[in-house]
């Protein structure tokens, strides 16, 4: 009798499996139907940021061949390769914005799937594990529908966790190789991945040689992997990497506080963008992956600390999401090694959480449809001007105008001007690079964003005005908003630079 109960309790537990499984497809079926009622419902998709133009106007340069605004190759200023490649394939088809949505539609279900197959294999029962799924795509609503690689970010890493349950494996090291071109940071995951997966690798057995054997085919893999976007960027760019980082420390500078105060500073920016769930990650335990992905963590707090922990900040703290699968996961554990009790009560919390980030969605979409305004008009009212820009994708793909970004991302020259002056000055010293920048260019206009009250990007018309130039803002009819077009008078020869 012990013999046949055991044996019918088989199907009875690949019944739940199948189950579980058949929710989770149809939860996602659900999803994706959403996302085409809601393009439908608003007549398409205006991306609440202006980033999410950029990866458009490169897509439009790849599949041209040109760039007729800035002149430089399309990976100029692009951190996401992979994103980019979808968004021009889907192109081919598609208008951009309607690629674009595409492409960025399926993160929110390619992450949900990933999540609820997460919970199944760490045996979180179906009630908490969906509920947990679902708040965790309730709190990334707003990078889902940015137009940025954000939703793909987490996507990648909860299904690099998938894999990192059944590691060691050549899947693993194949997702790893592609992790950098997702996200540059991600390549720390990469990184701790692979070396917990070699220690594996090395103690699996008394065949040192099989192991070390097994140890470098990882390693092929992720060569294997990551060799075509590595040709594709330096064949582009001249270097292997994205250099947006670079231009963006260059251009913001680094906080003035010593290392030990910016870890602490970048650790609150961390638990701030993630949320209640954020408590969860000192529990992710010992077991399986989980010391490679707290030594994760720790180095993406550490790189940001270093390099500039304000921008984990910008834009929603979108950088932050990249760690939410982790942070889902320690609440996954949580469970395991505590009860349900607490996975309830973070559920909850994070639920509540989630409620208040909704709103980010379409902020901002008012704001972007005002610039195209602005765009549009200096497009036709304006033919031979030559633009001095600070946000460089609405711009880009609403005009064919020369452009020149003060930021250094579309116009990396200007990259070294803000490491002359602006960065070693802490911003004091910035209206000397964008006197620099503007010269160079030629510019006899500049549409810049009156971000009153903070006023850091309406700065830059002051720095203008510092260094000599007369900026005379025009009327655009219609397209009034907080993006302004000036036209530019050059300083008079020799003048110096106002105290």
């Amino acid at each position: 009798m012990p013999a046949l109960s055991a044996t019918a309790t088989v199907p009875s537990a690949r019944r739940t499996v199948d189950r579980r499984a058949g929710l989770g497809a149809g939860l996602c079926a659900v999803l994706i139907l959403g996302l085409v009622l809601l393009w439908w419902a608003r007549g398409g998709w205006v991306f609440p940021l202006d980033d999410a133009y950029i990866t458009i106007h490169n897509a439009r340069v790849l599949i041209e061949g040109q760039d007729r605004n800035y002149g430089v190759p399309a990976l100029v200023g692009a951190s996401s390769l992979i994103h980019l490649a979808l968004v021009t394939a889907v192109s081919l088809v598609l208008p951009g914005e309607a690629a674009s949505y595409l492409v960025a539609g399926t993160g929110p279900v390619l992450f949900l799937a990933g999540l609820l197959t997460l919970g199944r294999r760490l045996g979180l029962p179906w009630p908490e594990g969906t509920a947990l799924a679902l708040v965790g795509l309730a709190f990334g609503a707003a990078q889902f529908l940015n137009g940025l690689e954000t939703g793909l970010v987490m996507a990648a890493v909860t299904w690099t966790l998938v894999l990192a349950l059944e590691a060691p494996s050549r899947r693993l090291a194949l997702a790893c190789g592609l992790l950098p071109f997702l996200r540059p940071e991600l390549g720390l995951l990469s990184l701790v991945l692979m070396t917990w997966q070699a220690r594996l690798r090395l103690a699996a057995g008394p065949n040192r040689a099989a192991a070390l054997r097994a140890v470098a085919a990882d390693a092929a893999c992720v060569l294997f992997a990551a060799a075509p976007w590595l040709a594709w960027s330096f064949a582009e760019t001249g270097a292997l990497l994205p250099r947006t980082i670079a231009a963006k420390q260059a251009f913001f500078g680094v906080p003035s506080a010593s290392l030990p105060e910016s870890v602490v500073y970048a650790a609150m920016m961390v638990a701030a963008g993630l949320g209640p769930v954020a408590a969860a990650l000192p529990f992710l335990g010992r077991a399986g992956p989980a010391w490679a992905l707290g030594g994760f963590v720790a180095l993406f707090t550490l790189g940001f600390a270093v390099t500039n922990w304000e921008v984990l900040a910008h834009n929603g703290h979108r950088y932050t999401l990249a760690l939410l699968p982790i942070a889902l996961f320690a609440v996954m554990r949580l469970g395991a090694v505590h009860g349900l009790r607490p996975v309830r009560l973070v559920i909850l919390a994070q639920a509540a959480f989630a409620l208040s980030t909704l709103p980010q969605i379409t902020a901002g979409q008012e704001r972007v449809a005002q610039y195209e305004a602005v765009a549009r008009w200096a497009q036709a009212n304006l033919p031979q001007a030559r633009l001095l820009i600070h946000d460089a994708g609405v711009i880009a793909t609403a005009s064919d105008l020369p452009l020149t970004d003060l930021v250094g991302l579309k116009s990396p020259d200007g990259i070294a001007d803000h490491r002359r002056w602006t960065a070693p000055s802490g911003g004091a010293e910035r209206f000397r690079a964008v006197d620099a920048i503007a010269r160079r260019s030629g510019a006899t206009h500049a549409i810049i964003l009156d971000d009153a009250p903070d006023r850091f990007w309406g700065l830059l018309v002051d720095d203008l005005r510092r260094a000599g130039w007369r900026a005379d803002p025009l009327e655009t009819g219609s397209a009034r908003g907080p993006y302004i077009l000036y036209r530019l008078t050059p300083p008079s020869p020799g003048a110096a630079p106002a105290p």
